[in-house]
């Protein structure tokens, strides 16, 4: 398999550490995740202006109709970065549904004023004691209207995409953030971020479709976030060297001591392990596509929190402070590591993939 980058992809990476390099500093990320709404609204404003918003869309819209070795490109540099802007949740996840279900009476209120960021959609899908699962919450809708409840929700969108359960089965229903009868708590996550708890009292919905609509983009959300892991993966991994090669102990580098020699390898080795599961995943296709994504995330979610664990160990107390970025992507990966599904859901699903295509 080739797994170089062509001229118009290797672009989008430089184009993307670029950003990282000219708005990210020791402080920016502290004064980003201190806001509101967990990130920096001028952030969001410049990557739409360079066009990323529209890498998941479909030219029909207006967007670039980009691949998940795109979305794979972007996520690995925004990780590596330690980004906190919702790219994933707000962008390659809910913008691509909008703009491949959003009904044509809403198309010119809606499709260009997110891409272009000056509105914000979000995906709202998990409720309370039903885990992973997208299907049989407790959201219900009858008659074009909603009730219940979701939690985890990206905060500050203008509109959501819900899950609920209708006379026709699993349904998706667009919800305007300002329709009478909805109730919003915003809260903060482990690594920072906002979410919001949504709590609907037969509020005013639009059904878009069926849940089976989106499964592909649910994917292609997986490969984001195994993207941005190895993303963080290789940032902390190389501070964690640095690091080992310059403390002294007892007069020398701790680097020096064979056990510490060890344990980095074999983290060098999960991460490049990591790296390939998450290569492997973005490239396949046709039956092979979903077995191979939710192997890799298992595999991925693993490692990625065992790599964590252990740079944080190297560096002692300091390792969780937030005057270092081991702590800070330690967190975002233990979120990112349980996003549409943890490691053993991921395995489940994996087994079961394997199962229809005639593998097992």
């Amino acid at each position: 398999m080739d797994f170089t980058l062509t001229d118009d992809q290797q672009m989008l990476k430089t184009l993307v550490e670029r950003f990282v390099a000219d708005r990210y500093d020791a402080g920016a990320r502290a004064v980003y995740r201190a806001t509101a709404c967990g990130y920096s609204a001028r952030n969001m404003q410049m990557l739409a202006e360079m066009g990323l918003f529209a890498l998941a869309w479909p030219e029909s819209e207006g967007g670039l109709e980009g691949g998940p070795i795109e979305i794979m490109t972007v996520m690995e540099a925004l990780g590596r970065g330690l980004a906190v802007e919702p790219v994933l949740e707000t962008v390659f996840v809910a913008g691509a549904m909008l703009a491949r279900l959003c009904p044509a009476e809403l198309r010119g209120e809606w499709l260009e004023a997110v891409l272009h960021g000056r509105r914000r959609v979000a995906f709202a899908f998990a409720e309370h004691g039903a885990r992973f699962a997208l299907t049989g919450g407790g959201t219900r809708a009858q008659a074009g209207r909603l009730s219940g409840g979701k939690t985890m929700v990206a905060a500050g969108a203008d509109l959501w995409i819900v899950t609920a359960r209708d006379e026709r089965g699993d349904s998706l229903y667009l919800v305007r953030a300002d329709a009478t009868g909805v109730a919003t708590r915003d809260y903060r996550l482990i690594d920072g971020s906002v979410a919001s708890e949504l709590v609907f009292d037969a509020v005013a919905a639009t059904r878009i479709g069926d849940l089976a609509a989106i499964e592909g983009l649910l994917d292609s959300g997986r490969i984001g976030a195994m993207a941005e892991m190895v993303g963080i993966m290789s940032r902390i991994f190389d501070e964690t060297l640095d690091y080992v090669r310059n403390r002294k102990q007892f007069g020398v580098a701790i680097g020096s001591f064979q056990a510490i020699q060890h344990r980095l390898a074999d983290q060098y080795a999960a991460l490049e392990l990591s790296r390939s599961q998450l290569y492997r995943a973005a490239l396949a296709e046709g039956t092979e596509r979903a077995a191979a994504i939710a192997g890799a995330k298992s595999f991925i979610a693993r490692r990625a929190i065992r790599l964590g664990e252990e740079c944080i160990q190297f560096h002692g107390g300091m390792g969780v402070s937030d005057e270092l970025a081991i702590g800070h992507g330690h967190k975002r990966l233990m979120l990112l590591a349980s996003l549409f599904g943890d490691a053993h859901h991921e395995a489940a699903r994996y087994a079961e993939a394997l199962e229809r295509a005639g593998g097992i």
